[in-house]
């Protein structure tokens, strides 16, 4: 543990030092996943499918703000649309219009959520957004969450629509929406992300030792049990091997990233107890995690300096040793 918290240390302090440097990589890299990913869900149109085309996107991710960001994915998707039918890319980009002037232009920061969570949904991760919702938001983070979820189902069900359409017509637009509402996974889906969100924040919450880690872990297990009833009773179609190891992966992912946030030392708790005017306080107080590290101090010599103070210190001994020579002389010479 006290090797992760020195690692922790230095890894705050590198990028503390080179900040602009790391968010410049991580905003391409996220641009770059998340289209990287579009196009490997919705690639129909074949300029924009090219792997050079990522890289564009990601570069344009890191110049422009979030918003623009958020607008860039969703005109990508329906150009990527708009190749096998124009009425339903058109009614998806009234959607997404919609949802921004609505929604994000006024709490821009829950933008990341619907990028974030159908991403997770798109590689497995699943089982990890809710947790890591469920400590960094609490329950305002379950509008955006399940917007995310839908989003993500929303995706899923316009690839099957898309490519079974024969005709460009509205009535692709109203098939998508029969399937979104006929879709039982979906609302199953909403309901576990919901529960297990809300799960991880109650426990969280709890004035117990190490109740953000038993948070994570009790959040990924509810996570497990809940798709498997979900799976029994058929509402779900689980992939096991790729299911648990997503579960594992996201228990690994959220844990990272809660010990970087935020470790506490629990063997530090103090109960406090005070009082003002109105009030008499019960506080209990958690310290933080931190090692400080040692800083090293070099001093540097001039080695021209060095040898001239040597010179000077060896004539002034020569002179020390010549003064009692020519003393006992005149001594004698008097006698």
């Amino acid at each position: 543990m006290t090797q992760l918290l020195i690692l922790r240390e230095h890894i705050q302090k590198m990028y503390q030092r080179y900040s602009s440097l790391f968010q410049v990589v991580m905003r391409f890299m996220v641009g770059f996943g998340l289209f990287f990913a579009i196009n490997r869900v919705l690639g129909y149109r074949p300029i924009l499918s090219h792997g050079y085309v990522n890289v564009i996107m990601g570069v344009i991710s890191v110049i422009f703000p979030l918003e623009a960001m958020i607008f860039l994915v969703a005109l990508f998707i329906v150009l990527q649309v708009m190749y096998v039918s124009k009425m339903l890319a058109f009614c998806i980009g009234v959607i997404f219009l919609i949802l921004y002037l609505l929604y994000i232009q006024f709490i821009p920061k829950h933008g990341y959520v619907l990028i974030a969570v159908p991403l997770a949904y798109s590689v497995g991760l699943s089982a990890g957004a809710p947790v890591l919702l469920g400590l960094l938001f609490g329950p305002a983070g379950v509008l955006p969450g399940v917007i995310g979820v839908l989003l993500y189902y929303l995706f899923r069900n316009l690839i099957t629509v898309a490519s079974s359409a024969t005709t460009d017509s509205f009535d692709l637009f109203q098939v998508l929406i029969d399937q979104l509402v006929e879709d039982e996974e979906l609302f199953a889906a909403i309901a576990v992300f919901v529960v297990v969100m809300l799960v991880v924040y109650m426990i969280r919450s709890l004035r117990v030792d190490f109740s953000f880690e038993a948070a994570i872990i009790i959040g990924i297990v509810s996570d497990i049990i809940l798709c498997l009833f979900a799976n029994y009773l058929q509402l779900m179609k689980l992939h096991m091997i790729p299911f648990f190891a997503g579960a594992v992966i996201s228990l690994g992912l959220v844990w990272l990233i809660q010990f970087f946030r935020l470790s506490l030392n629990y063997a530090g708790v103090e109960n406090l107890q005070f009082e003002d005017e109105e009030y008499y306080y019960y506080v209990r107080a958690v310290p933080k995690n931190s090692i400080a590290t040692k800083s090293k101090r070099i001093k540097r010599f001039n080695a021209h300096l060095f040898t001239d103070r040597n010179e000077l210190l060896a004539a002034e001994m020569e002179d020390n040793e010549a003064v009692p020579d020519g003393g006992n002389r005149e001594n004698k010479e008097d006698s």
